[in-house]
C-alpha cells in the first residue's frame, strides 16, 4: 500500500470522543501488534503526515490538533491541554504506554506530552522543532511573523483566511509554487517537493483548514506564549534531529533543545532541509523510539 492508498484508507480518517464532548481527528497506519508511535504533525498539517512514512516496524498513529482536520476546536487551548488530549486518545485505543513524533511546528506538542505524561510516554522524538518562543531563531526569519501573531487575533485570523483561499485554490496554489521555487531551500527539500511529496503535503494542508483556520490561529498563539515550564524538566529519553540547511527552522532551536533537554541524543546533518530530515531518517528516528517499549 503506497502513500495515496493510504490516504484514502478508512484508518485515515478516524475519530474519538473525548471526555469533554469534542472530537479527535486520528489516523491509525500500522498493525496492532506493533509499538504505538503517536505522530504529531507540522504547520500547518494534519494526522495524514503520518501516512507519508512507509514504516513496517511500528504502530504510527496520527493525531490531528483542535482545529484541524477532523478534530473540534477547542477556545483558548493551551499547550499544556494537548497532552491530555493524547492521554485520552490512548485510553480509547487501549494503549498504556507509548512513544511520541512531533515534526516541526509538532515539536512543542511532544515536548508537552513528555513534560506532562512521563509515566506514559516511554521515549520523544523532535524532528526539526519550533521550540519556547525565548529560543534564539523563534523570532527570526520566517517564524517572526507567526510569534508575533500571537498577540494580534485578528490580524492573524485575516491572514490565515488569505492563506487558506489560496491553498484551496489550484489555480493559486500554481502561482504560490512558482513563488515558493524562487525562495531559499535546502537542495535536499527542492527535489522533494516537486514530486509527490509536494503533493502529499498538499493534501494534508487541504484536509488541516478544511473547515476552518481555528487550529492555525491558536497554534500561532500557542507559539509566541511562554511555556510556564522548562524544557531542562523533560525526564523522558529524548532524541533529536535537525538539519543545519533548514530554511524553516533553523538549526539554532535544535541547539537550543540539545544544551538543555537532560540526556538528549541529537542527531544534526549538514545537508538535510526542513522535509529531508523525516524522511531521511524515518527508520532510525522510529527505531530509537521502538527501542524503549
Amino acid at each position: 500500500m503506497n502513500a495515496f492508498d493510504v490516504l484514502q484508507s478508512k484508518n485515515a480518517r478516524l475519530i474519538a470522543a473525548l471526555p469533554d464532548g469534542r472530537l479527535l481527528g486520528y489516523s491509525d497506519t500500522g498493525d496492532q501488534s506493533l509499538p504505538p508511535v503517536f505522530y504529531f504533525h507540522g504547520f500547518p498539517g494534519s494526522r495524514l503526515e503520518a501516512s507519508f512514512l512507509p514504516l513496517k516496524s511500528a504502530r504510527l498513529i496520527g493525531v490531528d490538533r483542535p482545529g484541524y482536520g477532523l478534530s473540534s476546536p477547542k477556545r483558548g487551548r493551551k499547550l499544556a491541554d494537548f497532552p491530555k488530549d493524547v492521554a485520552a486518545l490512548a485510553d480509547h485505543l487501549q494503549i498504556k504506554k507509548f512513544s511520541i513524533m512531533g515534526v516541526s511546528g509538532g515539536g512543542p506538542y511532544a515536548a508537552a506530552c513528555a513534560h506532562w505524561l512521563p509515566e506514559r510516554v516511554a521515549a520523544a522524538a523532535l524532528v526539526c522543532p519550533l521550540g519556547p518562543p525565548e529560543a534564539p531563531g523563534m523570532s527570526q526569519g520566517r517564524l517572526r511573523m507567526l510569534t508575533n501573531l500571537a498577540r494580534r487575533p485578528i490580524t492573524r485570523n485575516a491572514l490565515f483566511g488569505i492563506g487558506r483561499a489560496i491553498v484551496l485554490d489550484d489555480n493559486m496554489m500554481r502561482r504560490a509554487a512558482a513563488y515558493r521555487a524562487r525562495q531559499p531551500r535546502a537542495e535536499a527539500d527542492r527535489g522533494l517537493m516537486t514530486s509527490d511529496m509536494g503533493r502529499l503535503m498538499l493534501t494534508s494542508w487541504r484536509e488541516a483548514i478544511g473547515k476552518g483556520v481555528a487550529g492555525m490561529s491558536s497554534d500561532s498563539r500557542i507559539y509566541g506564549t511562554p511555556w510556564g515550564w522548562r524544557i531542562s524538566e523533560m525526564r523522558v529519553p529524548t532524541y533529536l534531529w535537525h538539519g543545519h540547511a533548514d530554511t524553516v527552522v533553523p538549526s539554532s532551536i535544535g541547539r537550543y533543545y540539545a544544551a538543555r533537554v537532560p540526556d538528549m541524543h541529537a542527531t544534526f546533518t549538514d545537508n538535510d532541509g526542513h522535509f529531508s530530515i523525516v524522511l531521511n531518517h524515518a527508520d532510525d528516528i522510529i527505531q530509537r523510539l521502538i527501542s524503549h517499549l
